[in-house]
């Protein structure tokens, strides 16, 4: 994602225009320009320069040292009322987001928390480092030093994390990853990432994103009840949530990165696999965690399952699904026939007229249960798209 990107989404959740601005009142990044565009928007983007008399009343007005957002009249230059939103890192401000609300409909709740998500993108483009200038101690400019790319800034942020108690060190801490509806901008994901990060309970604190996720991390409890919470608040927000996923820290990790890349393992399992339910921790995943981190593709199965190739490859779905749950049940003949909805001679039937690799590896103790993972290995794979 660019700057170009950020305004454009912006400009698509407000509906109107948008323009960012450096310190020398230059456009950085512009929108395309509705009806609302007046003289001076005009000549400021054809020239790419803010005309003079316009930047002497800026600077006389201090727009470039303002920490929050100034309504600035522009009447006696011909122009209309606009909103200048400063993009502030720890260093100052880095640069200026530029509406005009002038004869516009007034700016809504919902508009505010999209400018301030918009804002907190800017940001992390246009600092110094694309992470934020400096090293920051407060708690805002520390939590987002969590997920830096550098893992000695990630691991200096949580140590500063663990000192300021905004976090602590153990399995206390839980990453939460909120996969949200793909149908959504960054700005939206972004400004309800926000939304969750400043509810008062249970006391979530948003880190970012990270790939389709919403990473955010709180202390431990209630699993469920905090994930309700998450649902909850995004039915609220108009937001659709598609999967859970959660971690709790290690205490032997100097960062958060690990618990953040099992939170979304978790979330992308869930979000594959339904049937698991709408959430789940990384620890009650077990083997399909286990599986998710196979490196492969069909034409391996063969080596990893003969039996499993043959059902799944060359064998009928019938074959595979009276295997599938026959072993999903220990082998318990009256629970697999009860979940088929067969007579236990019709199960015997089947049974008997597998193929030969099929009935030796139900036969073999450990052929028996590879068959049994590869058979969930390639559900997994067919529900991610990998098969």
């Amino acid at each position: 994602m660019n700057l170009q990107d950020v305004v454009d989404e912006l400009a698509e959740s407000l509906g109107r225009s948008v323009v960012v601005n450096d310190l020398a009142y230059r456009p950085l990044a512009a929108s395309a320009q509705g009806d609302e565009i007046d003289r001076i928007r005009t000549v400021s983007l054809l020239q790419r320069a803010t005309p003079q008399p316009y930047q002497a009343y800026l600077d006389e007005l201090q727009v470039n040292t303002a920490r929050q957002p100034m309504l600035i009249g522009l009447e006696e230059f011909g122009g209309r009322e606009r909103l200048a939103v400063p993009i502030r890192d720890e260093s100052g401000t880095v640069a200026i987001l530029w509406l005009i609300t002038g004869d516009l409909p007034p700016l809504t709740a919902a508009d505010y928390a999209a400018i301030e998500a918009a804002g907190s993108l800017l940001r992390a483009l246009l600092s110094a480092d694309g992470e934020g200038a400096g090293e920051g101690t407060s708690r805002p400019a520390v939590l987002r030093r969590l997920l830096s790319a550098d893992p000695a800034t990630r691991r200096r942020a949580f140590s500063d994390a663990v000192t300021k108690r905004f976090l602590e060190r153990g399995p206390g801490t839980v990453v939460r990853a909120v996969m949200v509806g793909p149908d959504r901008s960054h700005v939206e994901r972004v400004a309800f990432g926000r939304h969750l990060g400043a509810l008062r309970s249970p006391g979530f604190a948003f880190l970012g994103e990270c790939g389709d996720a919403l990473i955010v991390v709180g202390r431990a409890g209630d699993r469920e009840a905090l994930d309700e919470t998450v649902r909850r608040e995004a039915e609220r927000y108009g937001m659709a949530v598609a999967a859970i996923g959660s971690a709790h820290h290690d205490r032997a990790d100097d960062d958060l990165q690990n618990a953040v890349d099992q939170a979304c393992t978790a979330a992308a399992i869930v979000s594959a696999l339904p049937h698991l339910g709408p959430g789940a921790d990384i620890g009650e995943l077990g083997a399909w965690a286990m599986l998710s981190a196979v490196v492969g593709d069909r034409r391996q199965l063969a080596i990893f399952s003969p039996a499993a190739h043959r059902l799944c490859v060359e064998g009928d779905p019938l074959q595979r699904t009276t295997v599938e749950t026959y072993l999903d049940v220990c082998g318990q003949v009256r629970d697999a026939c009860e979940l088929l909805h067969i007579h236990r001679t019709t199960l015997y039937y089947r049974l008997e007229n597998m193929p030969e690799v099929v009935k030796a590896a139900l036969d073999d103790g450990m052929q028996r249960s590879t068959l049994h993972l590869c058979l969930k290995l390639i559900r997994l794979w067919e529900a991610t798209g990998r098969a």
